[in-house]
């Protein structure tokens, strides 16, 4: 089949239940969730946007389903909203204000799963990692429905390796599979400094010793990383034009602007110099060296 028609199969599928296997995506549950389906273009760049709004949410309140998995070991296999919704508030403001304010719903009580749908006649290619890091810089996770003809098992050796979660179809009516959990909403910086080889860093080039200097730095590079993820994920497939700059908080702004007193910043000119440098050094090395 198609992708529309493979698209309109998951979507009555979502609807009358019909996932089997589904000890995480909350669909089959309409008390206590509120689906909105969203087509491409609501959200640029993906088949299908589903919105769950929880009708009722308290503080405290934790939203686990769990499978046991033997009598010494529970697997947890559910979102765990609670988490991933302030961090995704925090990070992602943009989606979630403007959700609110189209659907007239709290902001708390919204969770995005994007979906990728790759019917029979659609080819699994190159394509396919770009759109699910998409998927996962957008909203902190990825979703893979895929026609009958995909569910082989080559084919999903190659795709349980990729962060997604992946949805088979089962050939009948309009009942699919979760085939391969990916339970994790990502939310951290790509690149997480690790605190002790950190620590190594700056004592050895005689920055500095004192541990409370060490935590302000560090913690300067944190903050730096979480404003730059914030700048990525609220610009991404937006206009620029149309981007509201609130975001930010007041002292991320006031963080920034201590940036405008720096005396002294390394020049383009300092890189390209150890460039030459690094190149020049390596003509002097033989491949015998290395073996």
């Amino acid at each position: 089949m198609n992708q529309l028609e493979l698209k309109n199969l998951f979507k009555s599928s979502i609807k009358n239940g019909h996932i089997n296997n589904n000890h995480l995506l909350p669909f089959s549950n309409p008390q206590t969730y509120e689906i909105k389906i969203k087509e491409e273009g609501y959200f640029r760049n993906f088949d299908l946007v589903i919105a769950l709004i929880h009708k009722k949410i308290t503080k405290k309140e934790t939203y686990y389903s769990s499978k046991q998995m033997s009598s010494k070991q529970t697997k947890y296999e559910y979102f765990d909203l609670d988490h991933d919704i302030q961090q995704n508030i925090r990070m992602r403001t943009q989606q979630f204000t403007e959700f609110s304010k189209n659907e007239k719903c709290k902001i708390e009580n919204i969770t995005f799963i994007p979906i990728e749908i790759k019917s029979d006649n659609d080819i699994l290619d190159e394509r396919l990692p770009n759109q699910i890091l998409n998927a996962i810089l957008t909203f902190g996770r990825s979703y893979l429905v895929i026609d009958k003809k995909h569910v082989i098992k080559r084919n999903l050796q190659i795709l349980k390796l990729l962060p997604t979660t992946i949805i088979g179809y089962s050939g009948t009516e309009d009942y699919f599979e979760v085939l391969s959990i990916f339970n994790r909403c990502i939310m951290n910086g790509i690149f997480n400094i690790p605190k002790r080889s950190f620590i190594k860093l700056l004592i050895s080039n005689n920055i500095t010793n004192k541990i409370s200097d060490i935590a302000r730095i560090y913690q300067s590079l944190i903050i730096l990383e979480q404003i730059n993820q914030k700048l990525v994920y609220n610009y991404l497939f937006r206009v620029e034009e149309d981007l509201d700059t609130d975001f930010l908080l007041k002292e991320e702004i006031g963080f920034l602007n201590q940036f405008c007193n720096f005396s002294k910043l390394p020049s383009e000119k300092i890189y390209t110099k150890e460039i030459k440098k690094l190149i020049k050094n390596s003509r002097n090395h033989l491949i015998t060296d290395f073996l």
